[in-house]
């Protein structure tokens, strides 16, 4: 009984193992442009997130997290991917790109 007890808190609080987490993660390949990213700025906190259907979002730093997922529910190469972040108050985002290099080349110092 402790051993469930202690396993559900873990489930709940997002701690759970990587096995369990990756059995959430939808196709990305497939996400509308307001979800594809074109840009990503940052200036003195703010990280402002260009989207394909032209909309532009503003995050502060602890609001927006950056992912890599190369699999084959990662997004397209050159269209990385923005979601929200799951079920927390306020808006928290992922930006999820298909690798390393992309992230690099993708997200720039604005100021």
């Amino acid at each position: 009984m402790r051993g469930l007890l202690i396993a559900a808190i873990t489930i709940w609080v997002g701690i759970a193992p990587v096995s369990a987490h990756e059995e959430k993660i939808v196709n990305l390949k497939t996400a509308p442009p307001d979800h594809q990213v074109e840009a990503v700025g940052y200036c003195r906190g703010i990280y402002e997130v260009k989207l394909k259907d032209g909309s532009v979002r503003q995050f502060r730093e602890f609001d927006l997290a950056f992912k890599t997922v190369s699999g084959p529910n990662g997004p397209k190469p050159g269209v990385p991917t923005r979601i929200k972040a799951g079920r927390t108050i306020g808006d928290i985002s992922f930006v999820i790109f298909s690798g390393l290099e992309e992230m690099k080349t993708l997200t720039q110092q604005t100021c």
